[in-house]
């Protein structure tokens, strides 16, 4: 099937929470929807303040590939639940949610390395049974356990919740996933985040991770009278990812 895209808000609007950069045309938009877009015949276009290309794009949508359907249709319902009034210090789960209480305590950073502030970060993990919707991964429409944050002045965020088990299939270790929104660096996802003391993470994975430096994306757990604790430090790219 053929799509006509007459400019990129048409695009960018079947993606709630993502706002167009106005300074250039964000064909970064399509790196995530469909899969080697410059493949199609886009010959003649010119930007403008309001991101219109001129001369009409055309793809094979279905012959370049689809987004993440589930993953999508997720984030669009996740958007819906988004609470108005986000702050630096929020919950995943609620304080009722079985499982060993786990407090992650994280820190945004702008490509120069300067900590950003009024990053909004989303995160979501399985429960304590592995599943990330609920019974048999069927009873919700979105990530059961996730959550809103808004970094401080210092870039600082904080998430409490519980210890997410391994995925309950067994096909990968502990993890949380985080999804940052900026107004300068768009939309953008972070490495998933593992916990170190998982017998379930990888021999290789440490290794990459150390590699990564501050940024190592494998967190050592620090238990404090009953409470596990992890750090984490965040890079943003330059350019969003969606």
């Amino acid at each position: 099937m053929l799509i006509p895209i007459f400019h990129f808000y048409y695009v960018s609007n079947s993606i709630q929470g993502y706002t167009p950069r106005k300074d250039r045309l964000d064909l970064l938009v399509w790196r995530r929807l469909v899969r080697n877009p410059f493949k199609g015949p886009m010959k003649h276009f010119k930007i403008s303040k309001t991101l219109f290309v001129i001369i009409p794009l055309f793809i094979d949508y279905k012959a370049q590939g689809q987004v993440d359907q589930q993953w999508l249709s997720s984030w669009n319902k996740a958007n819906e639940m988004k609470p108005s009034t986000i702050s630096s210090m929020s919950r995943i789960a609620p304080k009722s949610e079985p499982g060993i209480p786990l407090i992650i305590k994280g820190k945004i950073f702008n490509p120069d390395n300067i900590p950003a502030k009024g990053v909004v970060v989303h995160a979501y993990h399985r429960d304590a049974q592995g599943y990330d919707f609920g019974e048999n991964d069927s009873s919700f429409p979105t990530w059961r356990l996730q959550g809103w944050a808004k970094t401080d002045l210092n870039g600082n965020f904080e998430f409490s919740t519980i210890r997410p088990a391994p995925d309950h299939l067994g096909r990968e270790g502990a993890h949380i996933h985080f999804t940052t929104i900026s107004n300068e660096f768009g939309l953008q996802w972070a490495p998933k985040v593992f916990l170190g003391d998982d017998p379930e993470v990888t021999k290789n994975q440490p290794l990459l991770s150390k590699e990564a430096g501050k940024f190592g994306w494998i967190c050592e757990v620090k238990t404090i009278n009953g409470i596990q604790y992890i750090e984490l430090n965040i890079k943003l790219k330059e350019n969003g990812d969606f």
